[in-house]
């Protein structure tokens, strides 16, 4: 028994070590999710979170205000404008995540003795940014002494008394415009079906190619071999008459049963889901033509997967992440695709405001065609009876 189980023991050393998708698998990819997560997530929080400010007070203390906030870690400052309507713009485009507004008489309200109300305004649709942000922006207001000691107060006429609460923090007062309750369900239910309808299309697009067979696309046709063209239109098609549908209905559910509310054009929603559906399809048949077998590309989905999910910024915001990991993250159409999401429903943002995205998911398109075009044709050109460009198997057909 001792030796039998010997036996196996390096037969199966020999085989995870030596087979290269097994010894990849087993002993490679936990370190590539090791690597990648502790990229992600090792900073332990969100930093530099960009901010603008509208200063409608000018004074010293305002821009001291404005100093200890881009000193803050967390924050950065994007710029400033000139009322808080300028800042709505600027989250459709993800270019700004919360706004500071400090009100007209800030500098004499604080000097007067009086309560000091600062307005801060968040991006709802996206929790994590906003938490982070109205946690870093409190923590500086409400610590803040606005630069201004008591004893300074004092000299301004001020007995100790009023100067002391005077130095009190400051108070924030904020608004969520977009999520005013801050929803988790708001932020995370599209993007959960998104990635979800991504992996399910991706990896039955692949293993149904794989699972391809010549003679069974040409059994029952009266006609002679099909294209590899014919066969590439035809498959997408079907595939798309299924899946299309399937994604609208799926999406559909936060709005009609979760409440989630769509502030945007639903068209504009649609249109940009049937392009990211129909991307999901050609770059499932591209992955097929590294395999032979549909177990092979199943594996590369499962190993894809939680990649995928981490980089499409959904649980962890792109800007967020390291330097490095960054351009990666931006070419990944889940990215975008759950940026168009987010702002389109959330946002109510329209074409103009996101039109980055909207770009690099047609970019994507357009490059995904021709490799899955590719896909069917090595596909056809594997059976023993296709050869490029069929004639072999035309004149096979036409013989019988």
């Amino acid at each position: 028994m001792r030796k039998i189980t010997w036996s196996l023991c390096k037969r199966e050393w020999r085989r995870i070590l030596f087979d290269p998708r097994l010894s990849s698998l087993i002993l490679l990819v936990p370190f590539i999710y090791a690597f990648l997560f502790g990229g992600v997530y090792g900073a332990g929080s969100v930093k530099h979170i960009p901010i603008v400010i509208v200063d409608q007070d000018h004074s010293r203390l305002s821009r001291e205000i404005t100093t200890a906030l881009g000193a803050s870690e967390s924050l950065s400052i994007y710029g400033t404008v000139n009322a808080p309507e300028n800042f709505l713009p600027l989250v459709r485009q993800e270019a700004a995540y919360a706004c500071v507004v400090i009100p007209e008489h800030f500098e004499r309200d604080v000097l007067g003795g009086r309560k000091a109300k600062v307005a801060v305004i968040q991006d709802g649709s996206n929790l994590l940014a906003g938490n982070v942000s109205s946690r870093a922006i409190n923590s500086v207001l409400m610590t803040y002494r606005v630069g201004i000691s008591a004893e300074e107060l004092s000299y301004g006429g001020m007995t100790a008394k009023a100067a002391a609460s005077a130095a009190l923090p400051i108070e924030p007062v904020l608004r969520a415009p977009f999520n005013p309750a801050f929803n988790f369900s708001l932020f995370i239910l599209m993007g959960l079906i998104c990635i979800v309808a991504q992996q399910v299309i991706r990896m039955g697009s692949s293993i149904s190619l794989l699972l391809d067979e010549v003679d069974e696309l040409w059994s029952g046709l009266d006609e002679p071999a099909p294209s590899v063209g014919t066969v590439f239109i035809a498959k997408v098609v079907a595939t798309a008459a299924l899946v299309l549908p399937m994604a609208c209905v799926a999406i559909v559910i936060p709005f009609a049963l979760f409440g989630n509310p769509l502030r945007g054009s639903g068209a504009l929603l649609f249109t940009v889901l049937t392009i990211y559906m129909f991307t999901q399809i050609f770059i499932g048949y591209g992955y097929s033509s590294f395999f032979r077998s549909p177990v092979g590309v199943t594996q590369l989905h499962l190993f894809m997967s939680p990649i995928l999910f981490v980089l499409s910024g959904f649980t962890w915001p792109a800007y967020a992440m390291p330097h490095w990991l960054r351009p990666i993250a931006y070419c990944t159409p889940a990215f975008h695709m759950n940026s168009v999401l987010r702002k389109v429903a959330l946002d109510g943002a329209g074409p103009g405001l996101l039109r980055t995205h909207l770009l690099a998911l047609l970019a994507y398109l357009l490059i995904s065609v021709p490799w899955a075009y590719y896909a069917v044709w090595k596909q056809l050109a594997r059976t023993e009876r296709a050869g490029f460009p069929l004639r072999r198997a035309r004149a096979v057909w036409m013989r019988s």
